[in-house]
Order: C-alpha cells, then structure tokens, then sequence
C-alpha cells in the first residue's frame, strides 16, 4: 500500500513539475514577444520622430535659402530683405563704392546718375534719381533691394517705392564713424561681413597712421574752397569730411565756424588769412585751372597760402563722398601739405 502511494506521489510532483517548468516557458516566451513588440513599437516611433525631425529641418533650411529676412538700415528702419542678394539698384555714389570696396559690384545692376565710380560701375544702366526719380526704371531692373541714402530721397518717393513693393535700403554717413557703420551695414546686408570688418580695420589703420604722422607738425590753418569765386563761394566747414580729415592732420579750418557746407564772402577768406587753400573745383579743360585762378585774384596778393604758393587742388569725390576712398582723401592731403610720408 504505501509501496503504491510513493510512486503516485512522486509521478505527481514530476508533473507538477514539468506543468509549472511548462507554464514558465510559455510566460517566458509571451513576455519575450511582449518585450519584441515593444521595442518594435519604440524602434517605429523613433524612425518616425527621426523622419519628422529631417522633414522639420529641410524645411527650415529651405525657408532659409528661399525666404526673407528682416535688416535694420542706417535709419533704424525695419526692411524685409530676400536671404540672398544678388541684384542692387543703387541710387548714390558712396554706397556703389562701397559695395565696390566689399567685392560686391557685380551685384548692381542699375545706379542712379551721379554714379561713376570705379569705371566697372558704367557697364550697369542708369536711372535717373534725385527730384526726377523714376520708380518704372528701377522696377523694370527687378532688384531684390534698392539702396539710397537720406540725402538722395524724399517721403514720398520712399513711400512709392515700398508702395510698388520694392524693399528700399537706407544710409546715412556724415562722419567718419558712420562710414563704418554704413560699410558694416552694407555688408551684412549682401553678406560680406568679413569683407567689411577688413575694410573697415583698413581704413582705421590709415588713418591712425597719418594722424601719428601730422601730430609732429606745427598747426597751420586751411580754407576748402569747393566753389569758386565765379559761382559764389562756398566751403565745408564743421561736419564736413574735409574738416574731419584736416583735424587728424593738425590743420585748423578757418571756417569751422559754418555748419556743414556753407556760402562765405572774399572778404572772410581774406580776413582770416589761411596758411593753405584746398580747392576741389574741377578744371573743364580751358583756361586757368582752379589754382591758378585763385593765385591770380585780385586782392589775394598778400594771402598767405598766394605768397607761399600752398593752392592745392584735390579730387573732391574723395574728399566729399561718405565711402573707402576717404582714405585717399587724407594721404593726398597730407603729401600736399607736408610731402610724401616717410
């Protein structure tokens, strides 16, 4: 009796056994699979949050090759530019200059008429600016941006321009330092920003380097005479680039009385009795030429600068328009008044 008890009771707990082992593998495997399943999902979601991420980001760099930007002219203006400039209409000298000066003259493709500096910019077509601005000539050139200074514009043609949908760019230079920022600015703007930050260290090195130079001479006065007698004359006085440059090289501007441009008579020049004369009056080509004329005047005898003969005549691009060649402008300047620089 208990010889047959054992082996039931053993033969039981063997398949007992074998059915727990049996239930074990069969939980093992379904959380196997469970486990598979779940990676599987997190592996889809993944694959899917990676494929929305690269689709997320083409789109983003294609609002970035294809879309517009927001830049800040020299007026503080907020102007909706294209993310890359390729065609410019310029309607003033300086700022053609510039881009010029950035390697970015091939992207003009129309200039306003005073224009015409370097001779590469004559290729492009002119449009006429100032008072008889015409906004279907700049139109028809299809610029992305059309860049003008304050001095060349007015409300309305302004309102116009951005009316008929043309995104118009402003600066203002008066001073050296906003040269600078004129040439920071348009830099930025066509994206020549390294080309701009050597320009700019360029000219700072220039100046730096004439103004070292005039700091060992005596102080003598100068007149800028930019119109002559004939037409009235006129000087630049404070505010002017000519009395900026001439401050760096220890010249006194004897009308640094008169704000910006300004009329003076005979009399005052000859009162006030300049060492030198600085005239930027173009010759035509007939007649005496602008330091002749002022060497001859009646009455100028006994002017200091006629009595040393120190009448110099200067390019008055260089000297007047707010761009690079105002470097030009203070190394002529000082090889007139104190001889080539050692």
């Amino acid at each position: 009796m208990n010889m047959l008890k054992r082996p039931i009771g053993l033969w039981f707990i063997v398949a007992l056994v074998v059915l727990m082992a049996l239930a074990g593998c069969s939980q093992g495997a379904t959380g196997t699979e469970t486990e598979q399943a779940a990676k599987s999902e997190a592996v889809t979601k993944i694959e899917s949050t990676e494929k929305s991420v690269e689709t997320e980001g083409a789109d983003e760099t294609k609002v970035s090759q294809g879309g517009k930007r927001i830049v800040t002219d020299m007026m503080g203006r907020e102007v909706q530019v294209d993310n890359t400039i390729e065609r410019v209409a310029v309607l003033m000298p300086s700022d053609a200059e510039i881009l010029y000066a950035l390697d970015k003259g091939d992207l003009i493709v129309g200039r306003g008429t005073y224009v015409d500096y370097p001779e590469a910019v004559l290729s492009a077509p002119t449009v006429a600016t100032g008072d008889d601005l015409n906004l279907e000539e700049i139109m028809a050139l299809d610029p992305q941006v059309v860049i003008m200074t304050t001095m060349g514009k007015n409300d309305n043609q302004l309102a116009s321009m951005e009316e008929a949908g043309l995104s118009v760019y402003l600066t203002d230079a008066k001073t050296i330092d906003e040269v600078y920022t004129a040439i920071e600015h348009l830099g930025e703007l066509v994206g020549a920003e390294e080309n701009a930050t050597d320009l700019i260290q360029e000219m700072k090195e220039t100046f730096d380097k004439y103004t070292a130079l005039a700091a060992e001479q005596e102080e003598k006065t100068v007149y800028y005479e930019i119109s002559p007698l004939e037409f009235g004359l006129w000087t630049g006085g404070s505010g002017s680039f000519m009395n900026e440059i001439g401050s760096m090289l220890n010249l006194k501007n004897i009308f640094s009385d008169v704000d910006g441009w300004g009329e003076v008579s005979a009399e005052q020049v000859l009162e006030r009795n300049p060492d030198y004369i600085i005239t930027t009056s173009m010759y035509m080509g007939q007649g005496p030429t602008p330091e002749e004329e002022i060497m001859q005047r009646e009455g100028w005898k006994d002017v200091q600068a006629v009595v040393d003969a120190h009448v110099y005549s200067a390019n008055s691009d260089e000297f007047t328009r707010p761009g690079p060649r105002l470097i030009n402008a203070i190394e002529t300047l000082y090889t007139k008044i104190y001889g080539p620089a050692q």
